[in-house]
């Protein structure tokens, strides 16, 4: 009886060890799986981020040439543009101190 108890035992050791091996293997598996994910998004990021400072500077240019080919009709636009932005903020403040 002894002996089977002892190798019953010894069995479920097994399995559990087993188990533990499996379940090691699918750690590894998805924190290998987790940091290329990670690893995707900051090379996306980067891109990204690259594109953005292409994307600006390629504006600036194009503001200064339209600065240099048209100066008059550039500063009437940056004007409105200006007025208008005081308008909206005097509106907003206005408005919040009714409140």
């Amino acid at each position: 009886m002894e002996e089977n108890d002892k190798s019953s035992l010894l069995g479920k050791v097994r399995q559990v060890g087993e188990r533990l091996m499996e379940v090691g293997g699918e750690v590894s598996r998805l924190k290998t799986e987790a940091s290329q994910a990670v690893e995707d998004g900051v090379v996306a990021a980067r891109r990204l981020a690259k594109r953005s400072r292409y994307a600006a500077g390629d504006l600036i240019d194009e503001a200064r040439h339209r600065v240099k080919r048209d100066p008059l009709r550039s500063v009437a636009i940056g004007l409105a543009i200006g007025l208008g932005l005081g308008a909206l903020a005097v509106w907003l403040a206005t408005r919040k101190a009714r409140e």
